[in-house]
């Protein structure tokens, strides 16, 4: 069984190939050409198949690599390849569905961690920063007809009001006042236990932007707090969305290979939880979670489109409207796997 990926790819594999001692089969790289490269005429493509029934291929022309693990979904990266390869898109679909009957055989401490690759510089959060935790230890300190902090009234009633656990999660206020950093909450970035970043959201609506931000690129905001036992991740573009049901953010509106990679590491069923928000932007309407749906689509990841009230727009939204419990009903009960499904219903969205 855990070899039934193996098996389909030596079924497509190149007639012209090379196989080494080491096991590290060569062939001209089937994806250079679909990376902007010039084609490989050189057998500058492999891979090898390892023993627990994983594959890994790496291309010294263009630079593209592809890995399954057992134990793992079977990621876009390596949907990619297999078609490059030849394969149906009912061939991988079928593919797609074999490693996850493996992934219910495989115990969850034997496969390998695979975020190993990616690391993210440590930064350091705002000069004086406070965290709620230290403000809580200093309220119960003071006498009871002591006035609270108004800075941190203000911080926390903002978290409080949007229902966000705000004792599963950091938060951090300063008095420093750059960037009018004393008018945000300051929600830090964990990359391995380790802050390499933070966002500082407004809670005065008369303070612009709304965010100030100072992180690396290509970060996912969460992933730190994603459970073992889940058996999904949902995909949101801001880090309040993901906080109010403990998914994940990329930080924006797209979702680039390097985010998708680390999304992916999880090994886990993905489901993108877009922006509904359309505006008009020189006469024209943009949705904004337009990009995100497409990318999705192209990842092979699910996409929800819950039922909510017109004025909704996100999931943090929808939390403070509805509860975090149904709103993940909602979700789960949104989700379209389809790609066929998934176009129907954003151009349904979209043209409304």
């Amino acid at each position: 069984m855990f070899n039934t990926i193996q098996d389909a790819v030596r079924q497509i594999l190149p007639a012209k190939k090379k196989t080494s001692s080491n096991g590290w089969i060569s062939f001209n790289g089937v994806c250079c050409t679909h990376n902007g490269e010039s084609a490989d005429t050189r057998g500058r493509g492999g891979l090898v198949m390892n023993a627990d029934g994983g594959t890994s291929y790496h291309c010294f022309n263009c630079g593209f690599k592809a890995n399954y693990t057992p134990g793992r979904h079977l990621n876009y990266k390596f949907r990619k390849l297999l078609s490059w390869l030849g394969a149906s898109e009912n061939e991988v679909k079928r593919l797609v569905i074999d490693a996850l009957r493996v992934k219910d055989l495989v115990a969850p401490e034997t496969i390998k961690e695979e975020r190993e690759e990616v690391s993210f510089k440590v930064r350091a959060l705002p000069e004086d920063a406070v965290s709620f935790k230290e403000w809580e230890t200093f309220l119960r300190l003071q006498d009871d007809d002591e006035p609270v902090h108004p800075q941190f009234a203000s911080a926390f009633n903002y978290i409080y009001n949007r229902k966000i656990d705000y004792s599963r999660y950091d938060f951090y206020t300063t008095e420093n006042e750059a960037y009018n950093l004393h008018k945000r909450v300051i929600v830090p970035f964990k990359w391995k236990g380790q802050i390499i970043g933070y966002t500082a959201r407004t809670w005065d609506d008369n303070v612009k932007p709304k965010y100030h931000n100072h992180h690396e690129p290509n970060f996912v905001f969460n992933m730190d707090e994603q459970l073992d036992t889940s058996k999904f991740v949902l995909v949101m573009e801001g880090p309040f969305d993901a906080m109010s049901v403990d998914g994940v953010a990329i930080l924006g509106s797209e979702c680039n290979e390097t985010q998708a990679d680390i999304i992916e590491s999880l090994g886990r069923e993905v489901i993108v939880v877009p922006d509904f928000d359309i505006k008009e932007v020189n006469g024209k309407r943009v949705w904004a979670g337009e990009k995100l749906i497409d990318q999705a689509i192209e990842y092979g990841w699910s996409v929800s489109f819950p039922v909510w009230q017109e004025l909704i727009k996100d999931t943090a939204k929808a939390v403070e409207t509805y509860g975090k419990l149904f709103t993940m009903k909602s979700i789960l009960q949104g989700k379209q796997t389809s790609r066929l499904k998934i176009e129907l219903m954003k151009r349904r969205i979209y043209n409304s």
